[in-house]
């Protein structure tokens, strides 16, 4: 081999060992690699619990003998309106209506137009358009009572004559249109007849309803606009509904048993109407949606959103004779007794109405030995 040869096979030699060797020390170097780490698991936030509870509410009572609120209404500033009568309780001598202004309620003044007056339900336009119906006396028959708050005073408003007399029990508004539901008739001989009122920003008129057999009255109403309207009540002892779609009312037939004492209007398409049964609207039919509870009877109802409603009423107390509120709430798919605290005597829940603000009024009366109080209550929801 020569010296060549040998030169060239001695550098490869020499370079293969530092390649070796510098491989080696890169090797040794590098950061071992992490082993892959688990990911934790996702965990859910859990639902908050909410409380519903309902509380008593300071009320006033013009009267020393007796006092009760009838229909609660929600303007759309968050302003209250209760209304009802003070006197006996079976004939009340004044129209009462109360006032929330956001701390406290207030007696407004209001005219009367017999030796018997009572307002039965209120309906708030606006803030300064609300209207309340009921009925007075002229010592022969009824007739209907309709007064309007014009943002100043509390003022008579001309109702038709209605031959055989009448009373309201309901009304609701829809811009400058103004509907009033009652009966005309006596109810002691048998006579009634559903009655249903329009005012059109000028005056009132009674409306032409499909002719029915037997006795028959309509104890409240709910507008969804100018052009659309529910009236309910009571054929004999079955459930009674009407609907305006614009030129005419039409029957429509419902399920249940009884009568129909309160209908609301629940976002979207949807109504609620209580009584003897809970009847659900979900814009094409209704439906039997549960009961009162405790042997309850209910007479008011609330919508705060689509899944979520409030009905009151009255149940059997424990001592005979003795009636408790009763408050029931839907929440998704359900109703759950809402407790509250006790007043001494009976007590009774008349009518609910729900603020723009979430939480849910409700009125009526409390009865002791000696006489007949105001009961308002205030409804609120508590998450933690």
């Amino acid at each position: 081999m020569d010296p060549i040869q040998r030169r060239a096979i001695r550098n490869g030699v020499v370079a293969a060992a530092i390649a070796a060797a510098t491989l080696f020390a890169f090797e040794a170097i590098r950061p071992e690699a992490s082993p892959p780490q688990a990911t934790p698991p996702v965990t859910a936030s859990p639902s908050p619990t909410c409380e519903a509870t309902w509380d008593v509410l300071p009320s006033i009572d013009p009267d020393e003998q007796g006092n009760q609120l009838l229909g609660v209404t929600a303007a759309p500033d968050g302003e209250m309106w209760a209304v009802g009568g003070f006197g006996p309780p079976e004939a009340p001598t004044s129209t009462l209506v109360e006032r929330w202004d956001g701390q406290l309620w207030v007696v407004a003044a209001t005219p009367n137009a017999g030796a018997e007056n009572v307002l039965n339900a209120a309906a708030a336009a606006g803030p300064q358009d609300v209207w309340a119906v009921g009925r007075a006396s002229n010592g022969a028959e009824d007739i209907p009572l309709i007064e309007q708050w014009d943002g100043i005073g509390w003022n008579l408003s001309s109702a038709p004559a209605i031959a055989g007399g009448a009373a309201l029990y309901g009304v609701a508004a829809a811009g400058r249109t103004v509907w009033a539901v009652g009966a005309s008739g006596s109810a002691d001989l048998g006579t009634e007849q559903a009655l249903i009122l329009r005012w059109d920003g000028k005056a009132w008129a009674a409306e032409t309803l499909p002719a029915l057999p037997g006795p028959s009255v309509l104890r409240a109403v709910m507008a969804v606009s100018p052009e659309e309207a529910w009236a309910v009540g009571a054929q004999g002892n079955r459930p009674l509904a009407y609907r305006f779609t614009g030129t005419r009312w039409r029957r429509i037939p419902v399920p249940g048993r009884g009568q129909l004492v309160a209908i609301a209007p629940a976002p979207g398409d949807g109504a609620w109407a209580v009584g003897s049964s809970i009847l659900r609207w979900d814009g094409t039919a209704w439906t039997e949606a549960g009961a009162a509870r405790r042997l309850g009877t209910l007479q008011g109802i609330a919508a705060v959103s689509a899944d979520e409603a409030w009905a009151v009423g009255s149940s059997p107390g424990a001592a005979l004779g003795v009636t408790r509120a009763l408050v029931q709430r839907f929440v998704g798919s359900g109703w759950e007794i809402v407790n509250g605290p006790g007043v001494p005597g009976s007590e009774a829940l008349t009518s609910a109405a729900a603020a723009p603000d979430g939480t849910v009024w409700a009125v009526g009366y409390r009865d002791t030995a000696n006489r007949r109080a105001t009961l308002i209550v205030q409804g609120t929801v508590t998450c933690a």
